[in-house]
Order: C-alpha cells, then structure tokens, then sequence
C-alpha cells in the first residue's frame, strides 16, 4: 500500500474510532490489512497533524490538528495552550510537561521553527527536556512559555 493510502485510511480509522495509543492504530490497519511498523505510524502521526486530545470518556484519543492556515509559531503557541500541563526551568534547560502522547507534536515544532536559544529538543510521550547553551537562553524559553500559557483568549 502507497503511503498516501495509509495516510488516507488512518485519517479514516481516527475520525470515526476512539484511538488512544500508536498501538492501537497499528492493530486498527494490521485488521484492514495493512502491513506497517511503529516507527512507520509515528512519521504518519507526526506529517498528518494528529494531536492527542480528551475523549467524550475521560481518556485521550487521537485527532487531526486542523488549522494549516497558522504559522509555526500560532500552532506551537496553540498547541501550548492545549496541550500542556506544566513547565519548569532548571538551569539551562526547560522541561515541559504534556497531555499524554503530545510532547513528540511540540518538540517537532520547536524543532522547525528553530529557536536560537535552544540547542537540542528530547520529547518522550509527555515531557520534552528543552536544552540551551546558557541559564540566560534557557530563561527567555521559559518566560515565552510563561508569557504563551498566561494569555487570556
């Protein structure tokens, strides 16, 4: 199967199921037929914009991030206030603290957008370590996080 094909089927498989895990997803397409790796879902996950959000049972699930129209900077600072939960600077690093399964969507836009303060982006399911060459770089991350996560709609 072309990758446009699976693309095209796990955009299926999120909008009319509850997924909550890559595994999940995985043994939703292995059912369908389609052979794919974890690591083959996670690039999928990564280029269709899919965010885990809170499903209608309390637990989390899958979606597509639906706003392309934004710059890289509007969806990191979206995607913030979505999704995270909390945030420390410790030294010259930032740690951020994510809803499960959403630390990889943040770090991959830090990531692009290339901040100078920030060296190296290390996300897990939900904590990103954020890293700077100095506590001063490592400061003003965390101020724009504090500014982001302070707005008011």
């Amino acid at each position: 199967m072309k990758k446009t094909e699976r693309q095209m089927l796990i955009k299926q498989i999120i909008l009319n199921n509850d997924i909550s895990t890559q595994e999940e997803l995985l043994h939703q397409l292995q059912a369908k037929g389609v052979k794919a790796t974890q690591a083959t879902i996670s690039r999928d996950i990564k280029e269709l914009n899919l965010v885990k959000t809170n499903s209608s049972t309390g637990g989390t699930k899958y979606t597509i991030y639906q706003n392309n129209q934004m710059t890289m900077e509007d969806k990191l600072s979206s995607t913030i206030k979505s999704v995270v939960s909390d945030y420390n600077c410790v030294q010259f690093m930032n740690i951020v603290v994510t809803l499960p399964g959403n630390a990889h969507v943040i770090g991959a836009l830090i990531d692009d957008i290339e901040f100078p303060e920030i060296v190296g982006t290390v996300a897990g399911n939900d904590t990103i370590i954020l890293i700077s060459k100095t506590n001063e770089d490592a400061q003003h991350i965390y101020t724009y996080f504090d500014r982001i996560l302070s707005e008011t709609d």
